[in-house]
């Protein structure tokens, strides 16, 4: 009797396959791709930053599966690929046809400030300062200090008696904490869109890239294009930035090699007329002082 195989196929929902070839065709119909961390976003607040990008910036929630099954179907040659390694947690994926350094700057334009909730890991020190509070006298004072604030009464109102770090960067609220700041109306969390990682072209950004001054990298650029344009003008590179400078450059050259020559033409002749007229003038300045120099000396001499 001969061995026969039976081949199971595995059937995949149409939503499934119609979510992967949308991730596929909008990764190629646009110029810039990019993986955008939402934890911690409401959903009200998730729908107002859409609204608010709509027109700019795509932005598509779909399941990480879906998303990873998606980039890895991509062509090797293709860098969006790398995005599959940034699919983690909750996250949308984002489209445009803009740059990454605007995409990352609309980003963070949605960015708010937001009180801290127990368990929340601090981003950066957390501080109270000496001074009065809106507070009354009363049972808030312990609260207060049980949240590490130095509080208390001074003149019939509360008052935090000295400047204090209550959470530093990486520790994690604890549940009064995060109550008396709120109350104290400090916010040291922020919610917003944060961009994992962003792709044009061949090229994957990272935060951190995008992230400069634009006033520093105007001034980059700025002195990357005075130094470009320096290096082709002494080099001779005639491009369409340069053959205005290095005709200009040219003829400058050439009348100053025709006055030092010299040779007698048009263009030249008034220039060499009045370099002849400085030297006439220095020769009889120098004379004129030597001669001056010489009649002291000799009234010295019959002195």
């Amino acid at each position: 009797m001969e061995a026969t195989e039976i081949h199971h196929s595995v059937h995949i929902p149409q939503w499934k396959k119609d979510e992967i070839k949308e991730i596929v065709d909008n990764v190629h119909s646009h110029k810039v791709t990019g993986i955008v961390d939402v934890r911690g976003v409401p959903a009200d607040a998730l729908q107002q930053m859409r609204q608010k990008l709509r027109g700019t910036v795509a932005m598509k929630m779909i399941r990480n599966t879906l998303t990873t099954i998606a980039f890895d179907s991509l062509p090797e040659d293709d860098k969006a690929r790398e995005l599959a390694k940034y699919v983690d947690g909750q996250i949308v994926l984002v489209y445009t046809n803009s740059n990454p350094f605007k995409l990352y700057k609309l980003l963070e334009g949605t960015k708010t400030k937001a009180p801290a909730k127990s368990g929340d890991t601090a981003p950066a020190d957390v501080a109270v300062s000496k001074g009065p509070t809106s507070f009354k006298p009363g049972p808030i004072v312990g609260e207060m200090q049980q949240a590490g604030i130095p509080a208390g009464i001074e003149g019939g109102k509360v008052v935090i008696k000295s400047d204090k770090v209550v959470v530093k960067k990486g520790d994690k609220f604890t549940a009064k904490q995060a109550e008396i700041l709120g109350r104290l109306e400090i916010f040291p969390m922020e919610i917003g869109l944060n961009l994992k990682a962003v792709i044009e072209g061949h090229t994957l950004y990272m935060p951190s890239d995008l992230s400069m001054d634009e006033t520093e990298l105007r001034n980059m650029f700025a002195k990357a294009y005075g130094q470009a344009m320096s290096l082709s003008l002494e080099a001779g590179i005639a491009n369409k930035d340069t053959i205005v400078p290095l005709i200009q450059k040219s003829v400058r050259e050439s009348k100053a090699l025709a006055v030092n020559a010299p040779i007698f033409e048009k263009d030249v002749i008034d220039m060499i007329l009045s370099k002849a007229e400085a030297e006439m003038l220095s020769v009889a300045k120098e004379a004129k002082a030597k001669n001056a120099d010489s009649l002291d000396e000799e009234l010295k001499s019959k002195v």
